[in-house]
This record gives structure tokens, C-alpha cells and sequence, in this order.
């Protein structure tokens, strides 16, 4: 080495351990954390956008064939006063899906990623399907609504059941199927993440390249296929089992159950309960709407159980009704034992099952007024892109399913997914968000440009200013897309509290979701002016 290149050296050498006390202290500031966050994140996502572009592709639809009109888009009008000798109807169905041979088969549980992967080797209570069909009377057409036991249900699967019955609901005029999810994390894997994922790194794109599509992933096909058609079956007895009747809601506050994980720490903390009493006197239907994460088995359970919603649904079976639990807006909202909502000196086991139990008996207790027959939906298709370099490579992996086309590239793919809107009566809203969604998005106090991580404002009126009355969030509802985080507070993985944006279509999904919703709210305000106007 020469001379002068020896003294650059170190001179620079000498310059770097001067200014590494001055660097160490910048990196020391939130500016500074955030930076090294970024550059974590933009090095993870590198790597793993760069293992997506070289693995082959399945045959995907094109953008330009995209329509937003869903097969089933719901009732034609949104009218302000019941139809002439209108009232309500309702049919209830449910049915186990647990398999045969669970202690035979390879039945992965869905909720927590782990080495090697959470199998399940035991039954605590069972895997259930729930089904409610509703008509108003007013000719308008039967919507349908499907609530799984299970961590999420995509839209590619709700689209096969909607399948199944296309003849059925054509008889029937049924205009709104709608299946969610209780988002239980210890139930029989639906949407195929939480399996051999090095397996299906190393065996899934051979099999794309072959033209099979026998996956690898943690789902069983077998039981999806059961799943499907049982959930097809409990539609059409639900539909056929209608009984006329009387429909009862109330709203009551129970933030005492839960507690928010992530700024701004914000709840909804509203128990909705619609309850139908049939007019020949026979079992009624409660309907229990809350947002909470039913994870209370943690991430070492290999015990399938439908955690808290079961055992909610449960304690209203033993009062002689049917029952329903439908998760809400939840991102980080987790359960809250303590403070007196559980008995003390209970078990695990016991102090779960105490807790939804708690819940079925608070919602006994809502004070509830009849709900006018009239009942609207809308839903409308919308394509969010897929940002989250996880989600793309699960999604070109095959390990998902969700329904996905191509905008410009095999590593460009937008997810093909859907938003609704439900009304009963004239007070009662629904947004029908198809992943877990922070409360915020709905009900307001989304951080600011001083908290938020992007240093920005949210710049959305909260749902429910959108809808112009209380809001009830169906999540998970026929799509699991993940989490939807407002743009502005979608940071890096690796910062801390940001854990949600790791299974997150990306960080523009909250946006385009509100936008869409308030499209499609702006349509039925328009169509409700023209109404008036005639």
C-alpha cells in the first residue's frame, strides 16, 4: 500500500472515531431510531421481494377484467320506511366441522407461527359453523350471515360456498351471503400460514411449474372441502327454516372486557346485541357483535377450541337460545380477565370459558327496542395492493389463496377483496371490513402528524361520521386480508408496538378500503336523493 493511501486511510479512520460519539448520539433519538427501523425494514423487505421475483407464477386474472360489482351486491334500494305488511324472518343453522379423523390426520392450528408448527393433538370443544338468514318481507331479497370458528377465511373460499349455492340463492332470491370469522387462534388453520412454510418454500414452486396444485401449506384440503359444502348446507337450512317474527337491538358499553395493546390505545368498546323472537314461540336468535382477540390459549396450544366465542354462544344455548358471536374492528384489542370480570383462583381453562361466559350474560342484560323491518346491504369489490413482502411471498408461494391479479408484473399483484354495508332498520350501521381493522378507523382518534409514525395526519373522517350514526364493525368479514392499520401509523417491523404491519397487505390498505367504503356510501345516498326526487 502506498504512503498516501495509508494516510487517507488514516486520516479517515481517525475522522470516523471522532464523529462515532456524535453518530451514536443522533442514532439515539426517535429521528434516528425511526431511520435505523427504515433501513431494517428495507433491507428484510430486499431480500424477500428479491426470493419473490425469481419463483414462477400460477395464472392470474388481469386488472383490466376487474369489475366492482360482486355477485352478490345486496338490495337494490336503501328505503327509509318498512315495505307495506313488512316483518321481519329468520332461520338459524350450525354444524361442527371438526374432522373424523382429528387425531388420525395433519391438522395444523391456525393463529401463531412457531418451529416446528403448532399441531393439534387434542379437543377441548368443538369447531363450529353458525348461519343466520334475514329477510324484511319486503320482497327486496334474504341476506345471509356465516360466522366459522376459525383464525380468518379468504375471500377465494367465501366465493366457493357463494358457488355452491348460486342455484339455491336464484330460487330464493338470496342478494347478500356474507362469511366472517371468529378469528379464534386455536382452531383448525384456514388460510394455510401457519404449516411448513420451509417445506413449502422448497416443494411449491416445483409444483407450480408442474401445473399441479395439491400446495403445500397448513390447510388440509379435505376439511376445507367439508367446510365449504357444510357451510353451504347450513345456508340453504337456514333460509328454509325461516320463521316470521319480531327483532330486538340494544347497544351497551363493555370497554371493561377489553384493553387496546397499541396506540393511541383506542376501543370499541360497544356490546351490539340483536335478539329475534319468533312469533310461534319456538328457540330466539341472539346475535353478539364485540371486538376482541380470541387468543387466550397462547402460542405453545395445540388443543383445538373455539376459545371465548364458544363458550359465549354456550351459556346462551343453555337459556334455550340460538347464538352467534361476530368479532369486530380488533387490531390490537386483547381480552380483559382481571379486574373482576372472571371469578380469581380459576384455572386457565376455567378463566377463559368464565370470560365468554361473562360476555353472553352482559349481552342478556342489554336493554333492547324493536327494530323496524327493513333491512339494506351493499357490497362492493375493491383491489388493495400488496405492499408487505410476507404477504407477497405466502401469495406467490401459494400458501395463501386470496384472490389476486396482476397490475403491472408477476411481483406487482393486487389483492381482489370487498367492503359491505348493512343496515337494519333505520339506526342500526354495519361496515362489513374484510381483515381485523384498528378501532380508530371506525369510531375516531386515529393518531396525529405529533404521534403517528410517518409524522403525518390520518386525513379520514372516522366511519361512523361517514355512515352518520353508531357503527358496528363485522371484521374478518368474507376476507381475511390481515391487518388494517391507518396509513399514517404504519411504521417498520422491527420498531417497537408495530408488530401488526407484518401481516398487513401493505401500508395503504386502510386508505383504500375508507375511500372505497366512502364511495360506496356516497352511491346509496345518491340513489336514495334520486328515490326522494321521483
Amino acid at each position: 500500500m502506498k504512503l498516501k493511501t495509508i494516510v487517507k486511510a488514516g486520516i479517515l479512520a481517525a475522522g470516523a472515531a471522532a464523529a462515532a460519539p456524535r453518530i451514536k448520539k443522533k442514532l439515539d433519538t426517535p429521528q434516528g431510531k425511526k431511520f435505523l427501523y427504515d433501513a431494517a425494514d428495507a433491507a428484510a423487505n430486499g431480500v424477500l421481494g428479491g426470493v419473490s421475483s425469481v419463483l414462477p407464477d400460477v395464472k392470474r386474472g388481469d386488472i383490466l377484467d376487474f369489475t366492482p360489482t360482486p355477485e352478490f351486491p345486496g338490495t337494490e334500494d336503501f328505503p327509509a320506511l318498512p315495505a307495506d305488511g313488512a316483518r321481519w324472518s329468520l332461520g338459524f343453522a350450525k354444524a361442527s366441522i371438526l374432522p373424523e379423523n382429528i387425531f388420525e390426520g395433519t391438522y395444523y392450528l391456525g393463529g401463531y407461527l412457531a418451529y416446528p408448527p403448532n399441531r393439534a393433538n387434542g379437543v377441548l370443544d368443538d369447531q363450529m359453523i353458525r348461519c343466520v338468514a334475514v329477510d324484511d318481507g319486503s320482497g327486496r331479497g334474504i341476506a345471509v350471515f356465516a360466522v366459522i370458528d376459525c383464525v380468518g377465511i379468504s375471500n377465494h373460499d367465501v366465493n366457493a360456498i357463494r358457488a355452491l349455492v348460486r342455484d339455491f340463492a336464484a330460487e330464493r332470491h338470496i342478494v347478500s351471503i356474507n362469511v366472517s370469522a371468529t378469528h379464534s387462534h386455536s382452531c383448525i388453520d384456514t388460510m394455510g400460514i401457519w404449516g411448513e412454510l420451509t417445506a413449502a418454500l422448497k416443494t411449491n414452486p416445483v409444483k407450480i411449474m408442474s401445473g399441479e396444485e395439491d400446495f403445500v401449506s397448513g390447510r388440509d384440503e379435505a376439511f376445507m372441502q367439508n367446510l365449504r359444502e357444510t357451510a353451504a348446507d347450513l345456508i340453504r337450512e337456514a333460509v328454509e327454516g325461516m320463521r316470521p317474527g319480531k327483532l330486538y337491538s340494544g347497544i351497551r358499553d363493555a370497554s371493561q372486557f377489553i384493553r387496546d395493546k397499541r396506540p393511541p390505545e383506542i376501543l370499541m368498546g360497544d356490546m351490539t346485541t340483536l335478539l329475534f323472537r319468533p312469533d310461534d314461540g319456538s328457540a330466539p336468535t341472539r346475535a353478539v357483535f364485540f371486538a376482541a382477540h380470541p387468543t387466550q390459549y397462547g402460542e405453545k396450544n395445540k388443543i383445538i377450541s373455539g376459545d371465548f366465542p364458544n363458550y359465549l354462544c354456550e351459556r346462551l344455548e343453555e337459556d334455550g337460545e340460538n347464538a352467534l358471536y361476530f368479532q369486530g374492528a380488533q387490531l390490537a384489542v386483547a381480552t380483559e380477565r382481571g379486574n373482576g370480570n372472571t371469578p380469581e383462583g380459576l384455572s386457565r381453562n376455567e378463566s377463559i370459558r368464565a370470560y365468554g361466559r361473562a360476555l353472553a350474560e352482559y349481552s342478556a342484560g342489554t336493554a333492547l327496542s324493536e327494530v323496524e323491518p327493513i333491512l339494506s346491504a351493499r357490497h362492493r369489490k375493491v383491489l388493495v395492493g400488496i405492499s408487505n413482502k410476507v404477504f407477497l411471498l405466502l401469495s406467490r408461494l401459494q400458501v395463501i389463496d386470496n384472490d389476486a391479479v396482476i397490475r403491472a408484473g408477476k411481483n406487482d399483484l393486487m389483492l381482489v377483496t370487498e367492503i359491505g354495508y348493512l343496515r337494519l332498520g333505520n339506526k342500526l350501521h354495519f361496515a362489513l371490513i374484510p381483515g381485523e381493522m384498528a378501532p380508530e378507523i371506525a369510531v375516531g382518534g386515529c393518531a396525529g402528524a405529533s404521534d403517528s409514525y410517518t409524522g403525518e395526519d390520518w386525513g379520514f373522517d372516522p366511519l361512523e361520521k361517514t355512515v352518520g350514526g353508531k357503527l358496528a364493525v363485522i371484521g374478518l368479514c368474507n376476507d381475511e386480508i390481515g391487518y388494517i392499520i391507518p396509513d399514517n401509523d404504519f411504521g417498520s417491523l422491527a420498531a417497537p408496538l408495530h408488530y401488526e404491519e407484518s401481516v398487513s397487505a401493505g401500508k395503504h390498505t386502510a386508505s383504500k378500503l375508507v375511500k372505497e367504503f366512502c364511495v360506496m356510501m356516497e352511491e346509496i345516498r345518491t340513489e336514495a336523493d334520486k328515490e326522494t326526487v321521483e
